[in-house]
């Protein structure tokens, strides 16, 4: 993943597989948090998986807390770009509960529970949530899109926790189902193909 601001001066350093360092540093720190927890994820670890050195990730985030919580834009912007760049809360679900989402479902957990205990890793949700919910509540429209929004988000939030559930016999596809009725039922007016 390319940063979105261009620098002056040297080009990113690209590995032996044309990927650029600040995209091996989002990388390795989902894997860190996924094998670690939030708390456990060091910077000199998250360097190392990277391939760089550890004062490398302060020339691409200001500390491990934003850049975790890039590391989930990342991954929720991919997610959207799979969905074809359309909000559609359905297919968002569905996404949700893929198993190749299963890293970033643990890593957003992570960040979410990490934010109850560090401000500053609250404060860049908050602002996540924010610009999100601004296109969505836009999306929803209706008498109380804030509050349509945040439901959403909290079912989404939910999702991350369905691989704790594993104890609990049911296929992925009822689960799935499952879901799209909860879709239809807080979005009756969506085309739900």
């Amino acid at each position: 993943m390319a940063s979105s601001t261009s620098r002056t001066g040297r080009p990113p350093k690209i590995d032996a597989d044309g990927v650029a360092t600040r995209g091996r540093l989002l990388a390795a720190a989902v894997a860190s948090c996924v094998s670690l927890g939030f708390e456990g994820a060091t910077v000199a670890d998250i360097a190392e998986r990277a391939g760089v050195s550890g004062p490398a990730i302060y020339r691409h985030f200001g500390d491990k807390a934003e850049l975790m919580v890039a590391a989930g834009r990342g991954a929720l912007d991919s997610l959207t770009n799979r969905a074809g760049g359309r909000l559609d809360p359905a297919a968002t679900a569905r996404l949700y509960l893929s198993p190749e989402f299963a890293d970033t479902r643990r890593l957003l957990s992570e960040l979410h529970l990490a934010g109850l205990r560090h401000p500053e890793v609250a404060k860049l949700l908050a602002d996540w949530h924010r610009t999100h919910a601004e296109e969505w509540d836009r999306r929803f429209g209706g008498p109380h899109p804030s509050a349509t929004t945040k439901t959403f988000f909290a079912l989404l939030l939910g999702l991350c926790q369905i691989d704790a559930l594993s104890a609990l016999a049911s296929s992925p596809d009822d689960v799935a189902e499952c879901m799209d009725d909860v879709m239809r039922s807080l979005f009756p007016e969506e085309d739900h193909r």
